[in-house]
């Protein structure tokens, strides 16, 4: 029989092998309303139910918990029927996400002429190891073009940086052999000041062993030619993730390939077609100053290394490296590439014909 208190299978008639309960007693106290019987449900106990209410309250209370005071990013999307802001943000990738980049770009920073369309298509290019410069898109694909020496680190800085990093190794060594023998005296168990003054110098110890492992991350990075050790960002602060660099054997020239739908970019001029006195303008990111834009006019053709260039007056200064020179219309007729140290206001700018001719397998 089942036990009417527990519920639980007996072999017994009178007493519950299970409670220990008496079960005419029980029943009499039941009639007279002394205690409440539970009644089965489904063949399922009073504690069986109560561990499910219980489980759920959890399960709420850990909810509200997660949903209230985790960071927002982990916050799952609300629905809602306004349009979505547009976003800026500076981790790698995220403008990838969007259906259209150049949607996008143009909602954040509305272009309101031609050289400010080619603005939206100009971008800000960083490595790890230190060097900065400017970039544009040369088709919606997401191909950039940019100079070799931005995205390409010269094998004597690499050098500079080995011999840096064995002279702090060196170092190390010596200060670790001196701080062992400072601790092993008596005086740094008995004497706070002198122990003081030893925990000082292990800071400094410290601070060399920090930058021993920044230069061999930094030489390493360097000497593998991988993408994650350039940075692409747009103009409005977010970037884009890099998938492949090839860089030019004649000029100092280098294509990227970036993820993304729908990107803005430059359409091409003949710069054969450029007029002496023909106003010229560059988007760039000079000493900093990003996505900036100068003008100038056509100077003349000029050899210089055996490379024919275009000469401007237009300011090309560092960080302009790789950035877009255009004509009025807003279409590109040369990559800036250098300035004339000798003298100034003097630019140069590689014909954009030349992209089209060493990376002609990749892009149209």
């Amino acid at each position: 029989m089942q036990c009417p208190k527990c519920l639980k299978e007996q072999s017994s008639e009178t007493r519950c092998d299970i409670c220990g309960i008496i079960f005419e007693k029980y029943h009499q106290r039941a009639n007279s309303g002394e205690i409440y019987v539970p009644k089965p449900a489904g063949g399922t106990s009073g504690r069986h139910n109560l561990l499910i209410w219980g489980a759920v309250a959890v399960i709420i209370c850990s909810a509200t918990f997660f949903f209230g005071f985790a960071p927002a990013k982990s916050r799952p999307a609300t629905q809602t029927s306004m349009p979505e802001p547009v976003r800026v943000t500076s981790r790698t990738g995220d403008a990838a996400s969007y259906d259209s980049i150049k949607d996008k770009l143009q909602t954040s920073f509305p272009a309101k002429n031609k050289i400010e369309e080619a603005r939206n298509a100009t971008v800000y290019i960083e490595t790890s190891w230190g060097t900065s410069g400017s970039g544009f898109f040369i088709d919606s694909k997401g191909y950039i073009v940019t100079n070799a020496h931005v995205v390409k680190v010269e094998r004597e800085d690499i050098e500079k940086a080995t011999t840096v990093r064995e002279e702090i190794r060196s170092i190390i060594a010596d200060e670790s052999n001196y701080l062992k023998k400072l601790k092993d005296t008596p005086e740094y168990y008995r004497n706070t000041s002198y122990r003081q003054q030893v925990d000082e110098k292990e800071k400094i110890h410290k601070e060399h062993l920090d930058k021993y492992e920044q230069l061999t991350e930094l030489i390493e990075k360097a000497g593998s030619g991988t993408t994650n050790q350039i940075k692409v960002t747009l103009i409005d602060g977010s970037e884009l993730p890099v998938m492949s660099i090839q860089c030019s054997l004649k000029n100092d020239l280098a294509l990227l390939k970036v993820g993304g739908r729908d990107l803005p970019y430059i359409k091409t001029e003949d710069p054969k077609k450029l007029l002496q006195s023909q106003k010229l303008y560059t988007v760039g990111n000079p000493s900093g100053l990003k996505f900036t834009v100068t003008s100038g006019i056509f100077s003349g053709w000029q050899d210089i290394n055996g490379v024919k260039v275009l000469q401007t007056d237009a300011s090309i200064n560092p960080g302009n490296s790789g950035g877009p020179l255009l004509s009025e219309d807003g279409k590109v007729v040369g990559v800036n590439t250098a300035i004339l140290k000798s003298a100034q206001g003097i630019g140069f700018a590689l014909p954009i014909n030349y992209v089209s001719e060493e990376f002609a397998g990749y892009i149209n």
